[in-house]
């Protein structure tokens, strides 16, 4: 891509959003990727995280400051062109490809200007093949 054309927004996936962030869980690989990008997270990645934050007991002090680190990032919400892209993703892959993953994708397909996927998980590809899901990986 020209270095004049600016590049759509990176939304992470869960797993990539700890590469980033968990110094114990680096993976300098998503470095380049992710430079000069905006970052986004879906509301699902939130809630993964948070989830994570509170199975494992973590002081009310330590999820409030993962809390505010999340907030630094745009999340998409779940809107209703969000839920209808979601339902036309399960009725291709229910069984196949799990929740989350399905409504990700579908944060990102439902957007008005293209936003592209950065992800490790061998999924989005499938998806991929059938809808125009920009899948960003090392």
């Amino acid at each position: 891509m020209p270095s004049d054309q600016p590049q759509p927004p990176l939304l992470l996936d869960t797993t990539v959003l700890t590469y980033l962030t968990d110094p114990r869980n680096r993976h300098a690989e998503w470095d380049e990727i992710v430079r000069g990008r905006t970052l986004v997270l879906s509301f699902v990645t939130v809630g993964e995280i948070l989830h994570a934050t509170m199975t494992t007991g973590w002081s009310a002090a330590r999820i409030a400051d993962v809390e505010a680190r999340l907030r630094a990032y745009p999340v998409i919400p779940g809107t209703i062109g969000v839920s209808r892209k979601y339902a036309e993703l399960r009725r291709w892959y229910w069984k196949q490809i799990g929740e989350n993953d399905l409504w990700i994708a579908a944060c990102a397909l439902a957007q008005t200007e293209r936003v592209e996927l950065a992800t490790a998980d061998g999924d989005y590809a499938l998806i991929a093949e059938r809808f125009p899901l920009g899948v960003v990986g090392p």
